[in-house]
């Protein structure tokens, strides 16, 4: 967040402020990346004092970011969709690609309801991650898996989904990816 706090101040970007003691710019990620997972394609939402067109934006902004940061596009959204995530792309490549093989998928796809548990506070909560299961595709090398939110539920993680393909509790073995953060309003 500082690395584009800098580059958007030193690309005189008209960027809005927060109100109170201590402002500061407004902008954010809908969807934070957990830990251990990387990311290809995130979206950074932020809010201007005018109006300007995405292209110019993207340009004065690319000038500032370092060369390893590439900026893929650029678009307006209405207040009402910010922060709105329609589903989430994560290619999970295996250590053993012989897992491929392993995996559970049309016995998962095929279930009603797939349940995790969940820790939190020292608290362990059941939780179905099957309605956010979208899609989960065979690639020759990997797996492409779609997840959805669902409306007042949440989404499920991709390693929660990794997980029940395999049947084990594995925390390793395995490389996730986010590939792909799709907002409301994107086609």
């Amino acid at each position: 967040m500082k690395l584009f706090e800098r580059a958007i101040r030193r690309a005189n970007i008209p960027i809005a402020m927060s109100k109170g003691f201590n402002p500061h710019p407004k902008l954010s990620i809908p969807l934070a990346l957990s830990v251990g997972i990387s990311g290809k394609d995130e979206v950074l939402e932020l809010e201007l004092l005018k109006s300007m067109p995405p292209e110019v934006f993207i340009e004065q902004l690319r000038l500032q970011l370092p060369k390893e940061i590439s900026l893929l596009l650029g678009e307006v959204i209405a207040d009402t969709e910010k922060g709105w995530i329609r589903d989430v792309l994560y290619e999970v490549v295996f250590d053993d690609p012989g897992c491929l093989n392993t995996a559970k998928i049309n016995e998962l796809l095929q279930q009603p309801s797939v349940m995790v548990v969940r820790s939190k506070n020292g608290h362990q909560k059941p939780f179905d991650i099957r309605p956010s299961i979208q899609e989960i595709m065979v690639k020759p090398d990997r797996l492409v898996v779609s997840i959805k939110k669902v409306e007042n539920e949440g989404m499920a993680k991709p390693e929660e989904v990794v997980h029940s393909l395999l049947g084990n509790g594995e925390k390793e073995g395995f490389k996730i990816t986010r590939i792909k953060v799709n907002l409301s309003s994107s086609e």
